[in-house]
C-alpha cells in the first residue's frame, strides 16, 4: 500500500507540472492559469452537467486579480478545437479582488474510443472585445471508454465507474427479454415481487446462455493516475468477453434496468457485483460474474449451479475482505451515484 501511495505522488507532482503559468499580458489585471495534462471524458462530462466533487478537480483553474481601482467585467474562454465549444465564464472583479474561474469544457466527440490523442486548448481573457490573455497550451485527450480509479489516495474517484453502468442499452434490454422467459409468470418486476433471487437468477442464467466469459484484459496506458479500460455492457455482450469490472457494470446494468439497487463491490485486484434484496436495504445477495462462463462439467462434478457458485464466491470474497481487509474495501452503491448526478455516459 506504502509503494502505491507513493506511486501515486509522483504521479499527480506529473499530472500538475506543466500546467502553471503566471502571465500578465494587462498591468491592470494579474492572470494565471493551471491546465491539467489529460482529459478524462468521463471527468469532462460529469463536471460539465454542473456537479460538484471535491476530489475531482476542473480541467482549467483560472486565478485572476484586479489591480484597477474599478470594478472590470471579463470574458473567461477555454476551448478545445475539434473536441468542443467554448466555454465562456463572465466575471466582475471590484478593485484589488481575486477570483477563480473553474471550467470544464466538454463535446460530444469526447465520447468516442480512440487512441490517446495529442491536442491543444486555446485559452483566452477578454475585457470587453479586448485581448488580455491569450496562450495554448498542449494537452492529450484520453479515449471516452478509459475509467481513472485513483488520482491522490486509492480508489479516490471510484464512484465514476457507475457512468459505465448502461441499463436502457438495447442489448440489455435483449438479455432481460431472454431471462424473463425462463420465469413461470414471464415478468421481470423488480421489488414488485417478493422473490428477488429467482429474477437474479433468470438474469445471471441468461448472460450464461449468451456465451459471455471471463477475459483478463486491464492494460491502460497515459501518465495520471491508476486507469483502466472497462468495456461497456453492449461490448461484453457482442464479444462474449468480460474482465471482472466489465461483468460487474454488465450485471449492474442488468439489474438497474428492472428497478433493482445494484452496487459494485472493489478488492484490491478484483471487482464483483452485488444487489439489495429489497429497496434500501443493507442485506446484499454478492455475486462473482467471472463464474458465468463456468464449464458446465465443474456444476455436474460439484453438485452445484454455477449461479450457486458463483453467489457462494462472492459473498466469501465480500466477507472475506470485511473481516481481514477492510480498509481496501469499496462499496459503489450505484443509486447514491446516481444521486451525486454520476449518469450513464452514453
Amino acid at each position: 500500500m506504502r509503494k502505491y501511495i507513493l506511486y501515486l505522488v509522483v504521479l499527480n507532482l506529473i499530472f500538475f507540472s506543466s500546467s502553471f503559468a503566471q502571465l500578465s499580458h494587462s498591468k491592470e489585471i494579474d492572470v494565471s492559469v493551471e491546465v491539467q495534462q489529460e482529459l478524462f471524458p468521463v471527468i469532462a462530462k460529469f463536471l460539465s452537467e454542473g456537479n460538484i466533487y471535491s476530489n475531482i478537480p476542473g480541467l482549467v483553474n483560472w486565478k485572476i486579480h484586479n489591480n484597477r481601482n474599478d470594478t472590470v467585467r471579463l470574458s473567461v474562454i477555454s476551448e478545445i478545437p475539434e473536441w468542443t465549444s467554448p466555454v465562456i465564464t463572465t466575471i466582475e472583479l471590484k478593485p484589488n479582488e481575486n477570483k477563480v474561474v473553474i471550467q470544464s469544457p466538454f463535446g460530444v466527440n469526447l465520447l468516442s474510443k480512440h487512441p490517446i490523442v495529442p491536442t491543444t486548448i486555446m485559452l483566452k481573457v477578454k475585457n470587453d472585445d479586448k485581448i488580455i490573455f491569450e496562450e495554448t497550451r498542449n494537452l492529450k485527450v484520453r479515449s471516452a471508454d478509459e475509467m481513472i480509479w485513483s488520482m491522490y489516495t486509492p480508489y479516490d474517484f471510484a464512484s465514476l465507474i457507475a457512468a459505465w453502468v448502461t441499463p436502457n442499452d438495447e442489448a440489455v434490454e435483449k438479455i432481460l427479454s431472454n431471462a424473463k422467459e425462463k420465469l413461470f409468470e414471464r415478468s421481470l418486476s423488480g421489488y414488485q415481487s417478493s422473490d428477488i433471487i429467482s429474477q437474479v437468477k433468470a438474469i445471471f442464467n441468461a448472460v450464461k446462455n449468451a456465451k459471455v466469459s471471463y477475459v483478463n484484459s486491464t492494460m491502460s496506458f497515459g501518465k495520471v493516475g491508476v486507469t483502466q479500460r472497462v468495456r461497456l455492457p453492449r461490448e461484453s455482450i457482442s464479444q462474449k468477453s468480460a474482465n471482472c469490472i466489465d461483468g460487474a457494470v454488465l450485471f449492474a446494468s442488468l439489474f438497474e434496468n428492472i428497478g433493482l439497487q445494484p452496487v459494485i463491490v472493489l478488492i484490491p485486484g478484483h471487482a464483483f457485483v452485488g444487489v439489495r434484496l429489497a429497496s434500501n436495504s443493507k442485506e446484499t445477495l454478492f455475486i462473482e460474474t467471472t463464474m458465468v462462463g463456468r464449464n458446465i462439467l465443474n456444476s455436474i462434478l460439484s453438485l452445484t449451479t454455477t449461479f450457486d457458485a458463483a453467489v457462494q464466491k462472492g459473498n466469501e470474497e465480500f466477507n472475506n475482505a470485511s473481516k481481514n481487509n477492510p480498509r481496501e474495501l469499496r462499496v459503489i452503491d450505484i443509486k447514491q451515484a446516481r444521486e451525486k448526478g454520476i449518469y450513464p455516459l452514453w
